[in-house]
């Protein structure tokens, strides 16, 4: 048995600024996103994302997509 946490699955719009990647969600924390794809596509949308909590308000993206 493993003590490993499952990816989190959110929604909401994503952001871009010179900061890098956010993920806004309608009601939470506003979630920096790691990760090396370019999210330009997506900018400004409501997307799903799957991804592993790094920290407070960090994810480490693994999967995005239209919500």
């Amino acid at each position: 048995m493993t003590d490993s946490k499952a990816p989190l699955r959110l929604h909401g719009i994503l952001r871009l600024n010179e900061r890098g990647p956010f993920l806004e969600v309608e009601e939470g924390p506003l979630w920096r996103l790691q990760t090396d794809s370019d999210l330009r596509t997506h900018q400004d949308r409501r997307v799903r994302v799957e991804a592993w909590q790094r920290g407070a308000s960090i994810l480490e993206l693994l999967w995005i997509g239209p919500a």
